[in-house]
């Protein structure tokens, strides 16, 4: 990948870890282009930023050798930066509040000028609801790319769902050089394969609780809407939907029944205005868009069988369990399991269960 000069003092400033969002932003705020005169504007950096930090960035950021270790470190990690200043930044991301500086990539980065979709929800999320946000997110990545964060539950659906289709962003809240949870590295590496991972963190940045809420904004703001499938009262779900309804997207909202605490999240957005979603046709609806259903295929192999008798009979099921079944060891029946859940039979649940849907 060739990056222009701006590009390059964008990454590069971003790779400073001793300095916050917001003094990232004061230095690139301060010249057209990043750095152009230093000297000029010391005594406004200096006041932002403490003479030591200052002097510190100054030297890495004139360093040659440094400049060019950043980059080469992330051209080996096959990593692509799309910074603030680069032709194919989304227009969408540039007019929220806190754009990210740069958007690390891996995968079909025209993903990030395509129409896109948002689908949210809680890890703890019911089978059954588990198994519409796997449909409803296929049905929509004929029309939108989906995008979504990386997690067990509504995520994992969500992705599962459009896989197959490769219109799928998944945004990270840490570095590529990590998976979180530790049983999403499978899934990360087919979002990357098929999709579009991304991420605003350099790949040595390690996932952190605040990260997360703070990566919502970026998948509020690629997105003309934003589904939310579960949600508790507390949730980072609602944290994304409050975004959309910020930007000013469209938010959908799953309805649930009294007393089900997953859900009174999607019941309070949904009296708050959000569009009652039931099916993909209330989507498509809203949209003005055409809807023809997709048809299911449940071809299935021996070994397909045999693993999804045992987690109906089980009702949930740990790995193990199911490869016992097979007479195999837990690991050789990870595409089985993988392939039924791409099929949208069974779901992962998390702690390495699963559940027939």
């Amino acid at each position: 990948m060739t990056y222009s000069r701006q590009e390059i003092d964008a990454i590069v400033i971003d790779s400073f870890e001793e300095l916050t969002y917001k003094n990232k932003c004061i230095l690139l705020n301060c010249f057209k282009t990043p750095f152009a005169n230093l000297d000029k504007n010391t005594p406004t950096l200096i006041k932002s930023l403490s003479e030591g930090v200052y002097n510190k960035v100054k030297g890495k950021f004139s360093d040659d050798a440094y400049r060019k270790k950043v980059l080469s470190s992330l051209e080996a990690k096959n990593v692509t930066c799309i910074t603030f200043y680069s032709e194919n930044y989304p227009e969408d991301l540039k007019q929220i509040l806190n754009s990210p500086i740069v958007l690390y990539c891996k995968g079909n980065l025209t993903l990030l000028k395509s129409r896109c979709f948002a689908i949210v929800g809680s890890r703890r999320t019911q089978p059954n609801i588990l198994r519409e946000c796997s449909k409803i997110s296929g049905e929509l990545s004929d029309k939108f790319t989906i995008v979504t964060g990386m997690a067990d539950g509504a995520d994992s659906a969500a992705i599962e769902g459009a896989i197959h289709s490769g219109k799928i962003i998944s945004v990270l809240a840490y570095g590529f050089d990590y998976a979180y949870p530790a049983v999403s590295e499978k899934l990360i590496q087919k979002v990357e394969k098929s999709g579009l991972l991304i991420s605003e963190y350099p790949p040595e940045i390690p996932p952190r609780s605040y990260q997360f809420p703070v990566r919502n904004r970026i998948i509020a703001g690629l997105a003309d809407a934003v589904l939310v499938v579960s949600a508790g009262k507390k949730s980072g779900a609602l944290i994304t939907a409050n975004y959309a309804e910020e930007f000013g997207k469209q938010v959908m909202a799953f309805p649930y029944s009294m007393g089900v605490t997953y859900g009174e999240g999607c019941n309070f957005l949904i009296k708050k205005g959000a569009n009652l979603v039931e099916n993909p046709l209330d989507i498509f609806e809203a949209f003005g868009l055409d809807y023809k259903p997709t048809e299911e295929k449940m071809e299935l192999n021996s070994d397909e069988q045999i693993a999804l008798a045992a987690i109906r009979e089980a009702g949930e099921a740990f790995a193990p369990e199911i490869a016992e079944k097979l007479n195999k060891l837990p690991h050789q029946i990870i595409p089985v399991l993988s392939s039924l859940e791409i099929k949208g039979l069974i779901i992962r649940l998390g702690g390495n269960r699963y559940a027939a849907l």
